[in-house]
């Protein structure tokens, strides 16, 4: 067998909920892992959604709720950040806030049906300030604890990913550099 062994100079790692296994030697803040459970409602009509966050109050609901149109699925809709902490390995995948969850679909999404969710398992890797990972030691490129809204800013952290691994000299914003 032939040898598949690449040398590179430079490796960016974005493993999520494993970052912490995956750079054992580099010093990273506290990465807490949550399984959270957000679901998929039916619409009840040919309606465009948003994407959407809701900052409810909480004395009602667990938490800050964000949605979004998943073709194929419904529309994703979840609390934010109220999950247990989990080993990503062995996760239980335990629903959790179900029945609060579609008491706010019922009271706030009069175009999704309540009655229809359908439970998924996300994980969340989250700083405790909220800050995302992004920098880079020696020849490792860092990007982390995207707390479940990495994506939202996939464009922006992409290209200060691609400038750290491109340029030693390279410095992402101060809130997002390791300690």
């Amino acid at each position: 067998m032939a040898d598949t062994t690449d040398r590179v100079d430079v490796v960016v790692v974005t493993a999520g909920a494993w970052t912490q296994r995956m750079l054992p030697s580099i010093r990273l803040p506290r990465l807490e892992v949550t399984e959270e459970s957000p679901a998929h409602f039916a619409p009840t009509n040919d309606a465009a959604w948003p994407s959407f966050n809701h900052y409810v109050d909480t004395t009602r609901h667990p938490a800050t709720v964000y949605g979004m149109p998943t073709p194929g699925e419904g529309v994703k809709v979840g609390f934010h950040r109220v999950g247990n902490v989990v080993d990503p390995d062995a996760r239980p995948h335990a629903t959790t806030h179900a029945d609060a969850l579609a008491d706010y679909v019922r009271e706030w999404m009069p175009g999704l049906d309540a009655a229809s969710a359908v439970p998924i398992s996300c994980t969340y890797t989250s700083t405790d300030d909220g800050a995302f990972v992004l920098d880079r030691r020696g020849r490792v490129v860092v990007g982390a604890g995207f707390s479940g809204h990495g994506f939202k800013f996939a464009p922006g952290i992409g290209a200060t990913l691609a400038d750290l691994a491109l340029d030693p000299a390279a410095l992402a914003a101060e809130p997002f550099r390791l300690p």
